[in-house]
């Protein structure tokens, strides 16, 4: 008696599990095709999954089992399909997606993340019914934002990579920032390998200072963000490790 509710708990534990994973499908964006000129939709993995499904059926029939046996096998392919390879609800395909797609300049395009980009490409081709998107301007905007984040990647010393998910308008502010966090670091490093400055404002060496403290906690805080891959973070952080170092310099005496 005691087994039955745990196995009520259990199976209430895989049901919530396999909808929190059908819910992370139907966030992550795929391409959804359409058959011909009908409006039946479906992405590559329910295809795949179908046709699969299909041959095995056959294979099945062909083995002498049941009818049975054969339709479940259909509708499981069917179902499973649907299950882990979902038309995205960012898709117009989908009933839960947006109503209408509108066309993007390349300003627009420009201020969005390459993900928002494919989007936009594939809504434009399912609304339209388009043979050829070089005319929606998505894959020159998506090879200005590789060359932006790599541009900025290089002057960050991240790895190569590490920017693909901004857009092109964050990847060159995030190329800014980085620009500016160098400066300041080289202002600061100063005091620690010039001789003469070391002489003039020790304080500005010296944590027991607090005002030099704050200045490296956000030293640090700036160079956590440089990684964290968020311009708005890192363009907030950069900011207060210059208010610091400001700060610091007044504390210490310099002019």
């Amino acid at each position: 008696m005691t087994e039955s509710p745990q196995l009520v708990n259990r199976a209430r534990d895989w049901i919530a599990k396999g909808r929190s994973f059908h819910y992370q499908q139907l966030a992550t964006h795929r391409r959804v095709r359409r058959l011909g000129n009908t409006r039946l939709t479906f992405t590559t993995g329910q295809a795949i999954t179908n046709v699969s499904a299909f041959f095995v059926a056959g294979s099945t029939g062909s083995a002498g089992l049941p009818d049975w046996a054969v339709v479940g096998v259909l509708l499981a392919g069917f179902l499973g399909g649907k299950f882990l390879f979902p038309v995205p609800v960012s898709s117009i395909a989908s009933r839960r997606g947006p109503g209408d797609v509108v066309s993007r300049s390349a300003i627009e395009l420009d201020s969005m993340n390459p993900e928002e980009i494919r989007v936009y490409e594939n809504n434009m081709v399912l609304k339209h019914r388009l043979k050829d998107a070089g005319e929606l301007g998505a894959a020159q905007a998506l090879q200005r934002q590789r060359e932006a984040a790599r541009t900025a990647e290089e002057s960050a010393g991240l790895p190569t990579g590490s920017l693909n998910g901004l857009s092109l308008v964050d990847a060159r502010a995030y190329s800014a920032v980085a620009a500016q966090h160098d400066r300041l670091k080289r202002r600061w490093l100063a005091y620690e390998v010039d001789p003469q400055l070391q002489f003039d404002f020790p304080a500005m060496s010296d944590t027991a200072f607090p005002a030099t403290a704050a200045m490296i906690r956000a030293m640090r805080k700036a160079e956590q963000a440089r990684l964290e891959v968020s311009t708005a973070n890192y363009q907030s952080a950069v900011a207060g490790f210059g208010d610091a170092l400001t700060v610091a310099e007044a504390s210490a005496g310099v002019p």
